[in-house]
């Protein structure tokens, strides 16, 4: 648990999970399936988020993955709330990653999930010429460096085609369960709002096991 009280600093409420980068795959083919079951997991929990907080703007809640300079692949879920609403956003991100650690995600949501990737990677594979020449290259010299392959929209979209019907919402779920477990998860809570609070630190840990009565869910 971290946190942070500058006098004009955002506030965010974070929980990551972050693992040494995964080793390159074996094969084009293998990296087109992990690149896909990313990108349904992140739509996944996105569209979980959206749903427990319809009312909010665009980018208050969100989750992304991403695989980091410093050779480290990180998960992060936040939630960007209002003044004096750092305990409801933390317990709220707490729900979220204990219900898919403990439940898992819900068939109706693994299969929109799909739809939208689907939906995404044809948007992307219709602008392919648009993409200007430094950015192809900047996405190059990133595979190069990490030993990856640089799949173009239109191969993974051709790959997502045949696969898709094949990856259901269990392999959503053991896919959660190891990535997210193979990690320490880290709360951090960014708010002005905590230099009034004698224990910040403690504060955060109470909110975060509050939320949730599962002990394998609690932090300690």
């Amino acid at each position: 648990i971290s946190f942070s009280a500058l006098p004009k600093g955002r506030r965010s409420a974070l929980v990551t999970v972050v693992l040494p980068t995964p080793a390159p795959p074996s094969s084009r083919g293998r990296q087109a399936q992990n690149d896909l079951m990313d990108l349904i997991v992140a739509r996944a929990i996105n569209l979980r988020l959206a749903a427990l907080q319809p009312a909010a703007p665009p980018g208050k809640v969100g989750m992304f993955i991403e695989n980091g300079e410093q050779g480290q692949h990180q998960i992060m879920l936040w939630d960007n709330f209002a003044e004096g609403r750092w305990e409801p956003a933390v317990a709220g991100l707490r729900r979220v990653t204990c219900d898919l650690t403990m439940s898992g995600f819900t068939a109706d949501e693994w299969e929109a999930a799909k739809r939208g990737v689907m939906a995404d990677l044809n948007h992307r594979m219709a602008d392919m010429s648009k993409v200007a020449n430094v950015d192809l290259a900047k996405e190059l010299s990133h595979a190069v460096a990490d030993g990856r392959y640089l799949i173009p929209p239109d191969e993974l979209f051709r790959y997502a085609q045949s696969t898709l019907p094949r990856i259901n919402v269990r392999s959503g779920n053991t896919w959660w369960r190891h990535q997210w477990g193979a990690g320490v998860e880290h709360f951090r809570v960014e708010a002005p709002e905590l230099s009034k609070v004698s224990d910040p630190v403690a504060s955060i840990r109470r909110a975060v096991n509050e939320a949730i009565a599962m002990p394998r869910c609690k932090v300690h």
